[in-house]
């Protein structure tokens, strides 16, 4: 009897309950598409990182990453010896040689920091995925004087295919060398340290203008398995006593712990606006307790008692709850279905002006999380129901005389 008793309460101030309903909606929806979208930003950063930038692992000489932040030449080394015992390695699927360095890129007007990335480009494509994303032009080779940028790097200078750059740098020696570069064809990753500030050159190319004779500046590896990284990277600093060799996750730290900050930050504000619909249960309660005085002290007269007067409005609060739970979960299903994972939402408009903040994507994409639609609804139907439990402790706390005198 208390259920549909109350099942008919709650349409009898349909516009109240409306609003109330579809403030839950609105903010539990958003709370999970973000959470799909934020998911799916993640996911994609780490992709990207481990298939454009690191590989699984990457070994550099002692001390490197300590000071890895200004890409030390003087810490470059011969990778002849270790790459021939990581080609032997079962387990390893390939491992390239780079050299990483800072530079100032040119047009002889204006000047622009960017990241040096120097690739073998016969066997990059062993670790790398950086050839698929050639969109204009032509691949290196070996012998190349030329150079591959970044497809927004090359907008901020206003050039394409075939014009040439200055590039700018420190050799091994500290001695700054200029180099005159034309452009063979331009990188569109949508990784944003990829498009935004990296220029590729050919390897001996690079070791040449650094003074690095056959030195570089790491290796990097991809793994056959990802699920081997921790026990290869254990076993390579073993064996390897001149070098350190580190995960992904440890060259990626920051972006990966930035990310975490951004994704919780993103949600508590969600959660805000859950909070502030939430809010609207109570009132919308509190009301109808203040509307229906009269008719609690008729419930009570003919012999209901407290607590099921207390029962009453906590299920209308909980069916209210239950209406906008159900239709959020509805309603982000059909969005991530049919817009948050096959189109996403490009922001690089707004990454140009604003960074990068952490994430390596232009694009948000969603991916599904199953448990996070359980999470949405239970919350919505828990915290209405809580959020009921105050106005209905007042209704009941009415005397029946004091309630019936009441208009």
């Amino acid at each position: 009897m208390l259920i549909k008793l109350a099942f008919r309460n709650i349409f009898r101030n349909y516009r109240r309950t409306f609003f109330t309903f579809l403030a839950i909606t609105i903010g539990l929806t958003l709370l999970v598409l973000m959470d799909s979208l934020l998911h799916g930003m993640e996911m994609d950063t780490f992709q990207k990182i481990i298939s454009l930038e690191t590989g699984h692992l990457r070994i550099y000489s002692k001390g490197y990453k300590e000071d890895i932040d200004n890409l030390p030449l003087e810490l470059a080394f011969d990778p002849t010896a270790l790459l021939n015992t990581l080609h032997a390695d079962p387990l390893v699927k390939g491992a390239v040689p780079r050299v990483n360095f800072r530079i100032m890129l040119s047009d002889s007007v204006n000047e622009l920091p960017a990241l040096g990335m120097a690739i073998d480009p016969l066997a990059d494509d062993q670790v790398f995925e950086l050839q698929k994303n050639l969109a204009k032009g032509t691949w290196l080779t070996a012998d190349d004087d030329g150079m591959l940028i970044g497809n927004e790097l090359a907008k901020d200078f206003n050039v394409n295919v075939g014009d040439t750059l200055t590039l700018l740098t420190r050799t091994k020696f500290s001695t700054y060398q200029a180099i005159d570069l034309k452009i063979k064809g331009i990188i569109q990753s949508y990784d944003t340290e990829i498009d935004n500030n990296s220029v590729i050159l050919p390897l001996a190319l690079a070791q040449r203008s650094l003074d690095l004779g056959s030195e570089v500046s790491d290796i990097s590896i991809r793994l056959k398995d990802q699920g081997q990284i921790d026990q290869l990277k254990k076993r390579y600093n073993s064996e390897f006593k001149d070098f350190e060799t580190w995960a992904w996750q440890d060259i990626a730290e920051n972006v990966i712990a930035l990310t975490q900050t951004k994704s919780k930050g993103s949600k508590l504000m969600i959660f805000c606006v859950m909070i502030i619909a939430l809010i609207g249960i109570t009132n919308t309660i509190l009301m109808s307790v203040f509307e229906r005085t009269r008719e609690i002290g008729m419930m009570a007269a003919f012999g209901l008692k407290r607590r099921q007067i207390v029962a009453l409005f906590v299920l209308e609060g909980s069916m209210i709850g239950l209406l906008g739970s159900a239709s959020a979960c509805l309603l982000a299903f059909l969005l991530i279905y049919f817009w948050a994972v096959p189109i996403g939402w490009d922001f690089g408009w707004m990454l140009k002006d604003m960074g990068s903040f952490g994430y390596r994507s232009y694009y948000m994409t969603g991916v599904w999380n199953p448990g996070m639609f359980l999470e949405a609804f239970l919350l919505g139907v828990i915290v209405s129901a809580l959020t009921s439990i105050y106005p209905a402790r007042l209704a009941a706390k009415l005397e029946p005389t004091e309630a019936l005198r009441r208009y």
